[in-house]
């Protein structure tokens, strides 16, 4: 294995905003999000000032298979025109076309018609075709992270920018946003991608075998220990761990497991040396763990060990115009898993009026928020591809719940709880200023003092215009702290918390000591 660089400390929980995620490199596109072939959903097409005629048999729409044009024989020849000028696309519809143009939102909403369409906006062909007018970076190989958004797009590079970091990395996220696939593409993006990767689910160990398993025993360690065995962290070889919802894990094995982390070394039970262990060790959580250490459940060494770099997966409804993408690809395997037997028309219907699924799902895909993320999609994609089978046709395997009934995992409901309180209203701008300046702008802090989760603090800042770490200006960092002489004082100038100002610091290169 070669030596390994220097950590990079990284903050991927602030990604760039979506000016600078989409500045580099960026180009104005035109991206498939529904046709008839469901394979060609994810086609993109590139577009500049001259204006590009659209039709059933040009131009090529490019993909990793290769490049072809829209070939749908229901769509006409010409049927609109597409330029980008002044940072929007003019979109006109040609008065030849037999399909009419319908214009949406990036989460499906309805829009007028309009010439000048901002990026992010999608347009319709009647009922056959979706596109997606967009601006934005080709970041080249997915990862296994499928997605076209800003969000998908900065998750792919806070994970090639912590492929072969030194340090341990935390995974965080909602329930079903993919954590262990996160895991996944860190490992096969890294130098380490050809040794194993072992995932372990930290929640399903029995409390009394969780040390022999990540750990290992000697023989006679203990009642019906027969034969040594390794334990999975040296499983793991060269390659990478994987401690999924590591939060649950005994207060006991945790002082253990840094002691493990901090000697990269484990002691089997019954032995009484430490033996090395070269894995890469990736952590994953739902939890708050800040919170967690507060109330005791989980160690704050343990913490401060594993905290940073951290990748904050995105929910799918923050990115939720990359689901009829996810749809598609799920659905395709769905097919390919029954050996093609389970309506292979519903990947190849460019011939078929009206198309197998109906326009009308899709743009529903955009508008449901998804409170149990990507494996809600997965399991949706099965329940269809199960019930149109047995039907012979399309049949979806119930409605989608209506939007008031749904909460994101996390989030406060609707209903009152008991005692009849009321879920918090936002406050003002000067009592939140006030909440954040009483917890040292320290945002978990505040948000237990409002009463409410870190994501509502989060867009509650965003709608008052308050700014958080990731949103100064390089410059204005180097500044203040210039000015300061150190970071608390820093920090306090810029109404940010210090550990903030710190993780900015060190992304900036500037060493505090």
């Amino acid at each position: 294995m070669p030596p390994e660089p220097q950590d990079e400390t990284l903050d991927p929980r602030a990604p760039r905003s979506t000016r600078l995620v989409l500045g580099e490199g960026a180009k104005p596109r035109i991206e498939i999000l529904f046709h008839s072939d469901l394979r060609r959903v994810g086609d993109s097409l590139t577009v500049g000032e001259r204006e590009v005629i659209i039709g059933r048999d040009g131009p090529s729409f490019s993909s990793a298979r290769g490049a072809a044009p829209l070939n749908d024989p229901c769509v006409s020849r010409r049927q609109l025109s597409v330029a980008y000028r002044s940072g929007a696309f003019v979109v006109l519809a040609d008065p030849s076309a037999r399909r009419p143009l319908s214009f949406f939102g990036p989460g499906g909403e309805p829009r007028s018609p309009s010439t000048s369409v901002e990026p992010g906006s999608l347009v319709a062909i009647g009922d056959r075709i979706l596109l997606r007018l967009a601006h934005a970076p080709d970041d080249g190989d997915d990862l296994g992270i499928v997605g076209r958004s800003a969000a998908a797009i900065e998750l792919r590079r806070a994970i090639r920018s912590l492929a072969d970091a030194a340090s341990t990395v935390l995974v965080r996220g909602e329930t079903g946003v993919g954590k262990e696939l996160v895991a996944r593409a860190l490992h096969e993006a890294s130098r380490r991608k050809g040794a194993p990767f072992v995932a372990v689910n930290c929640a399903a160990l029995p409390e009394n075998l969780v040390e022999s398993e990540l750990f290992g025993h000697a023989r006679g360690a203990f009642s019906g220990a027969t034969t040594a065995k390794a334990g999975l962290f040296r499983a793991a070889g060269a390659g990478t761990i994987f401690l999924d919802e590591i939060g649950e894990l005994p207060l006991p094995m945790q002082a253990k497991l840094l002691r493990a982390l901090q000697e990269r070394a484990v002691r089997p039970l019954g032995e009484s040396t430490e033996i090395p262990f070269d894995a890469r060790v990736v952590c994953a959580t739902n939890r708050d763990l800040a919170q967690e250490v507060e109330e005791g459940r989980f160690r704050a060494d343990l913490f401060g060990r594993i905290e940073a770099p951290e990748i904050l997966v995105p929910p799918l409804r923050a990115r939720v115009v990359d689901a009829p993408l996810i749809f598609a690809r799920f659905f395709e395997a769905q097919v390919r898993a029954a050996g093609g037997r389970v309506l292979p028309a519903m990947l190849r219907a460019a011939d078929v009026e009206p198309p197998p699924i109906p326009l009308a799902h899709v743009l529903e895909l955009l508008r449901y928020p998804w409170p149990r993320n990507v494996r809600e999609l997965e399991r949706h994609v099965g329940a269809l591809a199960a019930s149109s089978a047995e039907a012979g046709s399309f049949r979806l395997p119930g409605p989608f719940p209506p939007r008031e009934s749904l909460r994101a995992p996390g989030t406060r409901t609707s209903v009152p709880p008991e005692g009849g309180e009321r879920p918090r209203a936002r406050p003002d701008l000067d009592e939140l200023l006030r909440v954040l300046e009483s917890n040292d702008h320290v945002q978990h802090q505040a948000a237990r003092a409002l009463g409410v989760s870190r994501t509502t603090l989060d867009r509650w800042l965003r709608e008052l215009g308050v700014r958080r770490p990731k949103d100064v200006p390089d410059d204005e960092i180097l500044a203040a702290y210039r000015a300061a002489g150190n970071v608390e004082a820093a920090a306090q100038a810029l109404r940010i918390s210090a550990r903030g100002m710190r993780l900015r610091l060190t992304e900036l290169g500037v060493d505090d000591a």
